[in-house]
This record gives structure tokens, C-alpha cells and sequence, in this order.
């Protein structure tokens, strides 16, 4: 890749750069969605992109997020990544960090499968590219933790575990296939219940696992996110974040609810015991936040839930992960935008986000580059003059 430079309240404190911090040196892109050609060396601090709707802002921070987990948080086909008027796109990124720098390239053909490189090779396993630069993701879609159903709330710990411990992929993907055999068994026009009974054990099996690490997972992600809702919220509202399973107790537990739900799973012509039907609630006074909670109030707990699983992620990887912000800023008011940037600034990793309102971006003084997005051509601004579009 050539590398071509484009022209009050308080937190624990941290280092203004962590040594373990995973940062992109470089990105290069070409015929990705409305985006011109790029070649963007960042800052590896904080990365602040402003320009109107519409412009190729959030299909940046989309490149960054493929590039580290090979899919679009939009949940885009490839197809749609691809520039209207073109066949292929090429995103490529430098990676700086420990262990050791690394660079990705993500090569996207319309209509064929796409080719990845990693340090110039064929990557040997999907995990092994997917451990290389994790990130973390808000976008204003993330709001669904608050105001949607469970299985975004699953979602989200799910893919935190699977950038924690590769041993869990493995596990959701036998629980996942089980699952889908024996709700397909159960939707026939005669079931036979031995063949639906013979999935029970590796259901129960897999689905303990799973309960288990989720439910660590959230012992860990629960304080971190209560603690930085009250103090971006700034008063004392009592949050309660759990994890709240379908079976109570372990493998035995499982085996004995799939057995008895059995006749019940045959007349619905699907599973309801397990994990696939857990929750991670959300309260705010003791009621649940989807129905209960203000607009301020759940935008504030989806964003602490991200910080939340940043700070998890640092703490189990050894690395800051770099953090995506999609238009962030207008998720909050002066106040709590300020706090929320402090907190950023405690942190010590690479942040890059989007915003329409660059002057509600308070950051001063923390290694920030400015840019400006205009029909998709990203051009670097002088310090200072963003602030006053």
C-alpha cells in the first residue's frame, strides 16, 4: 500500500495512548459504494469525519468494520458494496499493535466470491484474520438493544464472545445446526418424535456452554455498563442489566425441559426451550428499558453497553480495540456528549466517527484529525476549521 497523507465531571483516568492499542495505520480503498479512491493515513487517536447526510460517512466506518470482520454491519450482500458503476472493490488496511503489524486486503467481485490476503497470503482460518484487529461498532441500528426484541441483545453477546474465545464458534455452531434439524423435523406433517428426541442431547450439550459463557460474560459487561450510564446520565437512575435464561441450571436442566416441552414443540412446529430464546434485559427502575425508558435514557445505555464491551474486550484480548462511531453526536446533548468524549479520551484506543455537527465533537488536544466528506471524496481538514462549519 502507498501511503498518500491527505490535506467537568471526571473517569478514571488512563494513559493518553496505550502501548496495546490496535490501530489502522493505513486504509486503501477502491469501488467501495459511493466512496472516490482512497488512501488515508489516520490518526491513531481520534478520527473525526463530518459532512451532510448522505455523503459516504458511514460507508467509511463500513470499510473499517469489513475489513475487520468480514461482513457489513448494515448486513449488506457483497453485491451491494460494490460501486454501482463497477465490478469489483478493493479495501485494504494497515494494522499496528501487538503482537505484531499485520495487513488485511479484501478484494469484492459482483456476482463471485470474494478473495482475502492476510500479510499477503491466503488466510488459513477465518478466526485467525478475525482475531487480528477487532472492533468495536455503534451506529444509530445499535439503538435496537433498547428498543427491540431479545435477539439483538443475543447478538451482541454472542459476537463479543466470538472475538473472546475462539472455542465458542464451534459451540454455536453445533447448537445452531441442531436447532435448525430438529425445528425442521418438528415443522413435517408427521414428526417422528425419536428422530426430533435424538438432537435433545446436543442441544442440552452445546446450549449449557453457551448459557454459561454468556452468563459470564455478562457478570463482567453488567458493572462496567451500569457504572458509565450513571455517570454519562448524570443522576442517580437505577439500572439493572442480567442475563435472564429460559432453563435455570445447567445440561441436565436443558435435556429435562426438551424433553418435556416435546409434545408442545410438535403442536408449535418449533424449539422454545434453550438458549436461542435467552435475553440480556434491560432495566431502568426496575422496568424493562424497551417500554419503560426515554429516548435520552436508552441512547445513553446502548452507548455505555458499547463502551462496556470495549473495556471487555481490551481486558480479555490484551489490545484496545479501535472504536466505529456513526453519528454519535447526535445520540446526546452537549452535556452528556462531553462526558461521553472524556470517556473516550480515558480509554487510550483509535477512535473513528461521523458526524453532520463536527462542533459537538469536544475533543481538544487529543491527537485529532478533522475530514471532510463530500460525495464520497474525503479530503483532510486544518485543525480548528471543522469546528466552526
Amino acid at each position: 500500500m502507498t501511503e498518500t497523507r491527505h490535506g467537568d465531571d471526571d473517569a478514571t483516568a488512563a494513559p493518553a495512548e496505550s502501548p496495546g492499542a490496535l490501530r489502522f495505520e493505513q486504509l486503501f480503498v477502491r469501488g467501495f459504494r459511493n466512496l472516490e479512491p482512497l488512501d488515508l493515513s489516520p490518526s491513531p487517536r481520534f478520527n473525526v469525519f463530518s459532512g451532510d447526510n448522505g455523503q459516504g460517512k458511514s460507508n467509511l466506518l463500513e470499510v473499517l468494520a469489513y475489513l475487520s470482520t468480514l461482513r457489513s454491519f448494515r448486513a449488506a450482500p457483497a453485491d451491494e458494496l460494490v460501486r454501482r458503476d463497477g465490478q469489483d472493490a478493493v479495501l485494504a488496511g494497515k494494522v499496528e499493535g501487538p503482537p505484531a503489524p499485520h495487513t488485511l486486503k479484501v478484494r469484492l467481485h459482483r456476482g463471485r466470491a470474494r478473495e482475502l490476503a492476510l500479510d499477503d497470503k491466503r488466510p488459513r482460518t477465518l478466526a485467525g484474520w478475525l482475531a487480528v484487529c477487532p472492533v468495536v461498532v455503534f451506529h444509530p441500528g445499535e439503538l435496537a438493544l433498547a428498543q427491540g426484541g431479545p435477539e439483538t441483545r443475543r447478538k451482541l453477546l454472542d459476537g463479543i464472545l466470538e472475538e473472546i474465545d475462539p472455542s465458542m464458534g464451534p459451540v454455536m455452531l453445533e447448537y445452531g445446526k441442531a436447532l435448525r434439524s430438529r425445528n425442521r423435523l418438528l415443522r413435517s406433517e408427521r414428526p417422528d418424535l425419536r428422530a426430533v428426541a435424538a438432537f435433545d442431547p446436543i442441544l442440552a450439550r452445546s446450549g449449557a456452554l453457551l448459557v454459561a459463557a454468556r452468563r459470564a460474560l455478562v457478570d463482567e459487561l453488567a458493572p462496567r455498563a451500569q457504572a458509565t450510564f450513571e455517570w454519562l446520565f448524570g443522576d442517580s437512575i437505577p439500572v439493572d442489566i442480567r442475563y435472564a435464561p429460559r432453563i435455570e441450571g445447567g445440561q441436565d436442566a436443558l435435556l429435562e425441559a426438551l424433553a418435556r416441552s416435546l409434545d408442545k414443540d410438535r403442536a408449535r412446529g418449533f424449539t422454545a426451550e434453550g438458549p436461542h430464546a435467552d435475553d440480556l434485559a434491560l432495566q431502568v427502575h426496575e422496568r424493562g428499558a424497551r417500554h419503560h425508558a426515554s429516548q435520552g435514557q436508552q441512547r445513553s445505555l446502548v452507548l455505555a453497553l458499547k463502551l462496556a464491551e470495549l473495556e471487555v474486550l481490551a481486558r480479555r484480548i490484551g489490545r484496545v480495540p479501535p472504536f466505529l462511531l456513526d453519528d454519535v453526536s447526535s445520540e446526546l446533548d452537549r452535556t452528556r456528549a462531553g462526558r461521553f468524549f472524556r470517556r473516550l479520551s480515558d480509554l487510550g484506543g483509535q477512535v473513528f466517527l461521523t458526524t453532520t455537527m463536527p462542533e459537538l465533537v469536544l475533543l481538544e488536544g487529543e491527537g485529532r484529525a478533522d475530514f471532510r466528506v463530500e460525495e464520497g471524496r474525503v479530503s483532510r481538514v486544518k485543525t480548528g476549521s471543522s469546528r466552526d462549519m
